[in-house]
């Protein structure tokens, strides 16, 4: 059974308790994401979570929030029935 996504289980990054975006491509990332994760994983948030995870361990210096767009884009074409390139 899968965990339904909430935001405070994940380690996002904030500011007075609030979510921080630098820019409006983060929100924007941020919410592609959530309605991947909703909608292709029931909710699931481990697949994204584990291409977070290795994104972040392959360029640990990069910013967290390009981390986070590319475990998404590397996620995207693993989605149940995409042709995986």
């Amino acid at each position: 059974m899968s965990t339904p996504l909430r935001l405070s289980d994940l380690d996002l990054p904030r500011r007075n308790g609030e979510l921080a975006f630098d820019a409006p491509w983060q929100s924007t990332v941020f919410a592609l994401a959530a309605a991947v994760i909703e909608h292709a994983f029931g909710g699931d948030r481990e697949p994204f979570r584990q291409q977070l995870i290795a994104a972040i361990a392959a360029q640990p210096g990069r910013p967290y929030w390009e981390s986070w767009t590319a475990a998404l884009e590397a996620l995207v074409p693993a989605l149940p029935g995409e042709p995986v390139p």
